[in-house]
């Protein structure tokens, strides 16, 4: 089945390698068909169960849609009305434009005249705050023309016809905000991205994730409300004692924290998954450590606990040469991506896995 998937407009390739990383931890064939900076299309092996349940895990993709058509704007009409829409109708509907760009597209008018159509064919009932059914216009590759100074975009290459199957909850990443846990701490890492890194390493149920710097305990909260089950540990006895805290309030149980350094706790036991953001020398510390000696004897233990083709997801800073840190390791760098978070510091987000 092909679908749509749109994604978010935060970041230039960390979207698209979250989709990857999510349908290759569940072993689901896949071929992308298309990809831009705002949508991939993807033909997926699977039951729309198992989708439902992707587009709920992915903290970079807004919805994923069932590809019904496409076509052009010229031959939209034509084509909308060749589609046996009782097939994707089930309930109450209601038809919704999604313009990639601001474009010149009469939104309106598309989703009165569809709408119109599909109530016409099906006799089902429209309805616009929260039918059973929602069907996305989607306007895709904007055609960018020269007005001045500015680009502006007037038309669009393709149309794609569509049916939601997934719509973000956004509620989750807001009241889970760093700040609005029962223990806080500044520099604590977003939920989305935490979710990110997490979905990067390729977690699962039952995975065991082990964060060795887990400071307040957001990733692995993410971690562990996918069910996995999570070790954290922290030099800083305040960290451990508010990570307990923060991971007792989203009710998780399969939870282990380690008062300890990184680079000498034994767990008895290999993980699947690490993921971590170490700390740097900003807004951090680290016990008086340079970041490139903590960062190498950290890797260099933390290796022995990872099973074999297991993953790390990490944040550094842009300053860190990762390359020279995991030379001579058993970690080869799959990927890399940029997160700018001000004039004086870039956060790199990489993964990497352990090499038999």
């Amino acid at each position: 089945m092909e679908y749509t998937l749109i994604k978010s407009q935060e970041n230039l390739t960390l979207p698209q390698q979250e989709i990857i990383a999510v349908l290759e931890k569940y072993n689901l064939n896949y071929k992308i068909l298309e990809e831009n900076p705002t949508l991939v299309r993807i033909d997926i092996t699977t039951d729309e169960s198992t989708i439902k349940k992707i587009g709920k895990q992915l903290s970079y993709t807004h919805e994923i849609l069932q590809t019904i058509k496409i076509t052009t704007p010229e031959k939209l009409e034509e084509t909308y009305k060749n589609i046996d829409w009782k097939e994707h109708i089930c309930g109450s509907f209601k038809v919704r434009v999604k313009k990639m760009n601001q474009g010149s597209v009469n939104t309106h008018q598309i989703e009165y005249g569809i709408g119109g159509f599909i109530k016409k064919e099906t006799k089902a009932k429209v309805q616009l705050e929260n039918p059973e059914t929602t069907i996305k216009i989607v306007y895709n590759n904007p055609i960018q023309k020269q007005e001045g100074d500015n680009l502006v975009t007037k038309e669009y290459e393709d149309v794609i016809i569509t049916r939601c199957v997934v719509q973000q909850n956004k509620k989750h990443f807001f009241t889970n905000k760093p700040h609005k846990r029962p223990y806080f701490h500044p520099g604590s890492m977003s939920p989305k991205l935490a979710l990110c890194m997490v979905n990067l390493a390729h977690v699962k149920e039952n995975s065991i994730v082990w964060d060795p710097f887990c400071g307040t305990g957001g990733i692995i909260i993410e971690a562990g409300l996918l069910k996995a089950e999570i070790i954290g540990s922290d030099i800083d006895y305040r960290m451990t004692n508010g990570s307990k805290k923060n991971i007792e309030h989203e009710h998780i149980k399969n939870y282990e924290i380690i008062h300890g350094d990184a680079r000498s706790i034994k767990l008895g036991k290999k993980v699947d998954a690490i993921v971590m953001d170490p700390p740097y020398g900003i807004s951090t510390t680290t016990g008086g450590e340079t970041t490139k000696k903590l960062y190498t004897e950290s890797l260099n233990a933390l290796t022995n606990t990872l099973k074999p083709e297991g993953y790390i997801c990490m944040a550094s800073p842009h300053y860190l040469d990762l390359k020279e840190v995991v030379n001579d390791t058993k970690l080869e760098i799959v990927q890399q991506h940029s997160i700018r978070m001000h004039r004086s510091l870039t956060r790199i987000i990489t993964v990497l896995k352990h090499q038999k």
